[in-house]
């Protein structure tokens, strides 16, 4: 099946940033972003709101954003209904595409116990460089912190 991935902007219906929390916080918890922050994000020119739809309803979402070279995906959720389809992989590979031609490195992290989201990210050219000691609340936990270089040989 093919999904197609669209970009939050300024502007879109508050609708729409409600439903990427309620997907969120359904996949992270509570600490979860509100919806004013994936407004924020969406809003900035550095910021990077991505999501795939189906039936009107929101399946997958990447948020991150760039600055001076690097990438950072802040977060990554995908509905329990529609995991394993390739939506996460899609969503990573475009973020990537929207990245700046001048960025090296993409970082984010992971809960250290998201051993599927580690394997994702893994397959996807990321890899473990540090721990962030009790990064997480709720429950209190490590977070991985993940790197994928991404400069082009000239």
């Amino acid at each position: 099946m093919e999904f197609c991935v669209k970009k939050a902007v300024a502007g879109d219906p508050r609708e729409l940033f409600v439903g990427l929390s309620e997907l969120d916080r359904l996949c992270v918890g509570a600490e979860g972003w509100s919806a004013d922050s994936f407004e924020s994000e969406a809003a900035k020119d550095n910021g990077i709101v991505l999501y795939i739809t189906e039936n009107d309803r929101i399946s997958a979402l990447i948020c991150g954003y760039f600055a001076v070279g690097e990438g950072d995906i802040t977060s990554v959720a995908v509905h329990p209904d529609f995991r394993r389809r390739g939506l996460a992989l899609k969503l990573i590979s475009e973020f990537e595409a929207l990245l700046p031609d001048d960025t090296e490195d993409i970082f984010l992290e992971v809960r250290e116990s998201n051993y599927a989201a580690v394997s994702l990210y893994e397959k996807c050219g990321f890899q473990p460089i540090a721990v962030r000691k009790n990064f997480y609340e709720a429950p209190r936990e490590n977070a991985v912190v993940m790197k994928k270089s991404i400069t082009c040989e000239v």
